[in-house]
């Protein structure tokens, strides 16, 4: 959080990435891209360029879901900044069942991870900032074809340990630098029932 907030003293955009990602040739190219193509698309909270094998069907190229990833990603400052990292509405929402299932339509892991952040068991940002993108309503832009891979599982590993079978993506291999993003900014539901699967 510190890291990314000092970036945004001075900057308005931001990507991020961690040592353990190797990214396709075009993955800035898509970043920045987005990046511009979003700015004033206030909705969109983040662009992701990680993505899981999802529905081989779907023509679209990128897709909207209502949650974030945190395998190469970028955002902007004016979103950043709409982030409560302490959480203060927690409480209520604990007990607002309605609110916790569609919270859990963004991944069945979000609730459990939400409540060992609160209880001090995780020390996440990313659950916090998924969260807050729920509560804004607001939706990640993925592509169909992942532009990350993520090497770093392991048994030494922070944070990714065991298997790492279903996260290996079809990876990028065309490398276009030009992208059709989509018109419409909403969530593809046969996009969100595949990753619900």
């Amino acid at each position: 959080i510190q890291g990314v907030s000092k970036i945004f003293l001075d900057h308005e955009k931001i990507v991020v990435l961690e040592d353990d990602l190797v990214t396709s040739a075009n993955f800035l190219n898509f970043m920045n891209e987005g990046l511009i193509r979003f700015n004033e698309s206030p909705s969109v909270f983040s662009i992701s360029g990680y993505s899981f094998n999802l529905n081989k069907n779907n023509q679209s190229e990128f897709y909207f879901l209502n949650r974030g990833w945190s395998w190469g990603w970028s955002t902007w400052k004016n979103r950043w900044e709409r982030v409560d990292w302490n959480m203060s509405d927690y409480e209520s929402f604990s007990v607002d069942r309605e609110s916790k299932r569609l919270f859990a339509k963004g991944g069945s892991d979000l609730n459990q991870m939400l409540k060992k952040q609160m209880n001090g068991d995780l020390d996440s940002w990313a659950i916090r900032w998924f969260y807050a993108q729920f509560k804004e309503k607001g939706l990640t832009l993925y592509p169909k074809v992942s532009k990350i891979r993520n090497v770093g599982f392991g048994m030494n590993s922070t944070h990714t340990r065991g298997s790492s079978k279903r996260y290996i993506p079809i990876f990028e291999a065309q490398n276009n630098v030009h992208f059709e993003f989509p018109r419409i900014i909403q969530i593809d539901t046969e996009m969100q029932k595949s990753f619900q699967k």
